[in-house]
């Protein structure tokens, strides 16, 4: 017999220890729900909590609001211990356990007996069922690639200049403050973003080799936190066109495949050329609507 247990934190502040038997919880404002939270909070059905030999694993089941893990959103994750489930303003934490022990035991709920399981199963099939038009290669989109590629070839690990010292401190010094001023015109143009995250790593590179290494660090520090930051907004981004396709938002969609084409402007693959014929079809969905 196991047990997921929830820690449930309320924006008021308020506090609730549940554990429900089995291994897939649904969370959401529904009456159907196991984990039922304030309908201001939730969609019907929100998540899907399950566990299994690998650990416990999120799905989203709607984005109004988008939940999130660890204040990221996601489609489909994992949850840690540590980890923390946002929907709305509702923190939780969920673990696994093999037996009951405090906090309040919430029975399995039998859903088909509740029509508003079935309605929304009705939407997610018709939206199911769109999207797979939307996506039929016929209408002259493939289907999505499930391959995605990278931001960045492998991190640079030399310096280029192969001189003295002075000249790669001079070389580092050059390339992280191109670096400094992409980065601070990221929010406006994500291409500047992806580029400063190697010309930091060879900043980094040039000041070892030049013997400045509390520079170097300083510039490695600057690269790592950059790349996590960029690909956190990447992932992102991902997320809110799958939603915008889903409830045929063709204006949003369009304005999410042009932000993840400059994600990855110079690079190459069948994701890529996916999203730039995506782009062609929903220039010509948006412009019958207007």
């Amino acid at each position: 017999m196991s047990f997921l247990r929830f820690q449930i934190r309320h924006p008021n502040g308020q506090i609730e220890q549940l554990q429900v038997e089995g291994e897939r919880v649904l969370i959401g404002s529904g009456a159907h729900c196991e984990i039922r939270l304030p309908i201001d909070q939730a969609s019907i059905e929100s998540v899907l909590v399950q566990s299994n030999a690998g650990g416990v694993y999120a799905q989203a089941l709607s984005f109004d609001p988008p939940p999130t893990i660890n204040q990221t959103p996601f489609s489909q994750a994992p949850l840690q211990a540590e980890s923390v489930l946002g929907i709305g303003q509702v923190q939780i934490y969920v673990t696994m356990s093999d037996t009951a022990a405090g906090g309040a035991v919430v029975a399995k709920k039998k859903q088909q007996s509740n029509p508003l399981s079935y309605l929304v199963l009705i939407l997610a099939a018709v939206g199911g069922v769109y999207y797979a038009f939307f996506m039929d290669p016929e209408a002259g989109v493939a289907a999505q690639p499930r391959e995605i590629p990278d931001l960045w070839e492998a991190a640079v690990g030399a310096c280029p200049q192969t001189g003295s010292a002075e000249q790669a401190i001079a070389l580092a010094r050059d390339k992280e403050s191109v670096g400094d001023a992409r980065r601070e015109r990221r929010p406006f143009h994500v291409q500047d973003g992806v580029a400063a995250v190697p010309l930091y790593e060879t900043a980094a590179a040039c000041f070892k080799q030049g013997g400045d290494m509390a520079s170097a660090q300083d510039s490695t520090n600057e690269a790592a936190a950059l790349r996590k930051e960029m690909y956190d907004d990447f992932r992102t981004h991902r997320v809110r066109l799958d939603h915008a396709l889903q409830i045929q938002d063709f204006v949003t969609a369009r304005k999410e495949v042009r932000t993840l084409l400059a994600f990855l402007e110079g690079r190459q693959g069948d994701y890529v050329t996916w999203l730039s014929n995506l782009d062609r079809k929903l220039k010509l969905k948006v412009g019958r609507q207007t």
